[in-house]
């Protein structure tokens, strides 16, 4: 196909000053199989600035060039689009193809056209997604200029408003997602997470909180607090400020300053490595989420990320309410210093199998465990002592009585176990075998190995109650004791 000449009539009308090449820019597709016009457009284009932001121009010399390009550039804003090319209407199907195929409905098209007759006016601008069509021969620098700031501003609108609804679900997903989360920890992390994907950037972040709130049961306490932070979940590479103070001695100084004014300030803080969001949390005092990425949020995401954050604010107010619950559930059912259950715990757990006992027969054993001489340990050693031998002794149990059996702290340094299905005679060796177990261990105290000895009575017999043969257990540990300690007492004639 001939070329078809290109008429621009020269404007006086200035274009902008020049931009550095490293900054942002909007992408504008020159498509036109005629070499010259490619170069004029250049040249009137070149020092455009809207914005603070340069124009970058990419050329295609057909419709087939120009849709594969559109594919590899999402974020051509403009098109400049030659209706006659490979064929009379070669433009006015790329324009369809965008619409539809592609669902591009943010990039402005103008159609330019040598030859208006070939595609009348009216017709295009009524049947095509377009915005604007001018005949080559009318245009001037100006009028192009005029016509290039005009599609950019429609854009910016377009892509924020599409940016905005992207955001918003993003938003409503992520509360989906975060409220059903009911551990403070995991909510915590999942906030970074559903951050670094509203962002798209990399999960590089940190949120804590302020004061000490209480851990859950058994929890390990590595997430120190530093001047009322608390660190409840770290990504990428602030992960190791798990187990860090954000302080002096902190390699992360920087986002601890960050952090510490947002506290201050009660405001969300946006710099060009960081977004930090303070989450309005009144059963914490404030928590703030840290996030590191390259670029600064512009104003629409952080009218989006307040929204998020509030959102993420009540969700996080949940999970502490929820944690708090089920401490406090924890605490009622649960012996605090070793984890194990408490006596009325274990009367609870034991119901069923009371019944069973009485009903059906079934075989069972309850054993009161007494730690032999534990005064002294406290007097020699000090009440810490004595709490880790207490600890020990604990989590020994734990790991050497069958998952069925029952186990609870009922007081001072007295345990008891309920085990279920088991006849007199196994009952004996099961309980002297963790006798013999402990009295081999040897647990450190106050850099030293204290051997432990426990006396146990165990009973067997069935009685009215899980309580009954509690009492009876605790009347053959007293035997136990009288004997001289470091045995097993059982109501059967087996005993050691």
């Amino acid at each position: 196909m001939s070329h078809k000449p290109l008429v621009l009539k020269p404007s006086s009308a200035s274009t902008g000053t020049g931009f550095p090449k490293n900054k942002a820019h909007w992408t504008i597709l020159v498509v036109d199989d005629d070499e010259e016009v490619h170069a004029v457009t250049r040249l009137i284009l070149s020092k455009v600035n809207f914005k603070n932001r340069g124009i970058k121009l990419l050329d295609a010399y057909s419709a087939a060039e120009a849709a594969a390009m559109l594919t590899a550039n999402p974020d051509i804003a403009i098109i400049l689009l030659d209706v006659v090319m490979e064929s009379d209407d070669a433009g006015l199907q790329l324009v369809r193809r965008i619409r539809h195929e592609f669902a591009n409905p943010a990039v402005r098209i103008i159609l330019r056209t040598g030859q208006p007759g070939q595609a009348p006016e009216e017709r295009v601008i009524v049947d095509y997604d377009i915005d604007d069509y001018k005949a080559k021969s009318e245009l001037t620098s100006q009028k192009l200029f005029t016509a290039i700031i005009a599609g950019l501003r429609s854009y910016e609108i377009i892509t924020s408003l599409e940016k905005n609804r992207r955001g918003l679900e993003k938003i409503l997903e992520c509360s989906d997602t975060l409220f059903k989360e009911h551990s403070m920890r995991q909510f915590a992390s999942g906030v970074l997470t559903q951050l670094s994907a509203f962002l798209e950037c990399k999960p590089n972040g940190i949120l804590c909180i302020v004061e000490e709130y209480p851990l859950p049961a058994g929890e390990c306490s590595a997430h120190h607090a530093c001047g009322g932070l608390r660190v409840l979940a770290s990504s990428g590479e602030y992960a190791a400020c798990l187990d860090c103070k954000l302080g002096d001695e902190c390699r992360h100084q920087e986002i601890a300053e960050h952090i510490n004014r947002a506290i201050r300030e009660h405001s969300n803080q946006y710099t060009s490595d960081y977004t930090v969001l303070f989450l309005n949390v009144d059963e914490a005092g404030g928590t703030v989420a840290l996030l590191h990425c390259d670029l600064e949020a512009d104003a629409n995401d952080r009218r989006l990320l307040s929204l998020f954050a509030s959102k993420i604010a009540i969700g996080l107010s949940n999970a502490i309410y929820h944690e708090k619950l089920i401490t406090a559930e924890e605490a009622a059912v649960t012996d605090v210093l070793t984890g194990l259950n408490n006596r009325r715990q274990l009367l609870r757990l034991s119901l069923p199998l009371a019944a069973g006992v009485k009903r059906a027969g079934v075989a069972c054993a309850v054993a009161v465990l007494d730690i032999d001489h534990f005064k002294s340990i406290n007097d020699n050693y000090g009440h810490d002592a004595g709490d880790a031998v207490l600890r020990r002794v604990g989590e020994l149990m734990k790991n050497r009585f069958r998952s069925s059996d029952i186990v609870a702290r009922i007081g001072g340094e007295e345990f008891c176990v309920v085990a279920t299905q088991i006849p007199p005679d196994q009952a004996f060796t099961l309980f002297n075998d963790f006798r013999n177990h402990l009295a081999e261990e040897k647990i450190i105290v106050a850099d030293q190995q204290l051997s432990v000895t426990v006396s146990i009575g165990v009973s067997t017999r069935v009685r009215d109650s899980i309580e009954d043969m509690v009492i009876a257990a605790d009347a053959l540990l007293y035997q136990a004791k009288q004997s001289g300690r470091n045995r097993v007492i059982i109501d059967s004639p087996q005993s050691f």
